[in-house]
């Protein structure tokens, strides 16, 4: 139990590169860079189960990806949604597939699938402030298989359950 607080705690120290995890903390800009080269690298689909967006270099992103053919589906909070900053509206608009929650309280999650194959997720909503002045903390798990059938699942379970006619 001891080395696994001291490894944990290792790993929580500094940013952290292994071939299937990877573990950044802002502020800075190193977690945006990340989920915009993911963004970028995908083909075919990107999920994504966020509280809030605003980021202009993150929806920049999401639009290259959408106009060169990949689903994207996005499910974010109501109340996150609706609030003056948010580019949800704007991605909507755009023809991005969106929902917003009819379930729980507050859709909370912070996570990311890009085509099948990455995984990220943490603390970081995917706005202007969590980027420049939040302490906030971003993961990625690279072809792990067990990560990845988890996010899938829940994220396929979340799509289910806020319907696309409780989000208009």
């Amino acid at each position: 139990m001891r080395f696994l607080v001291v490894f944990l705690v290792f790993l929580l120290s500094a940013n952290v590169e292994a071939k299937d995890l990877q573990i950044y903390f802002s502020p800075s800009s190193v977690c945006e860079n990340k989920v915009v080269e993911y963004i970028d690298k995908s083909k075919k689909r990107i999920d994504v189960a966020v509280y809030a967006i605003n980021n202009d270099e993150i929806v920049k992103a999401l639009k290259r990806a959408h106009d060169r053919g990949v689903k994207i589906r996005i499910l974010t909070d109501r109340l996150q949604a609706s609030n003056k900053n948010s580019k949800v509206r704007e991605l909507y608009k755009y023809g991005i597939n969106i929902r917003v929650h009819s379930k729980f309280k507050i859709e909370h999650n912070k996570f990311a699938i890009y085509d099948d194959e990455v995984v990220s997720g943490g603390s970081l909503n995917w706005t202007n402030p969590a980027t420049h002045k939040n302490s906030e903390n971003c993961l990625f798990f690279i072809e792990n298989d067990e990560a990845l059938e988890e996010y899938q699942s829940r994220f396929a379970y979340l799509w289910r359950i806020n319907t696309k006619k409780k989000s208009d």
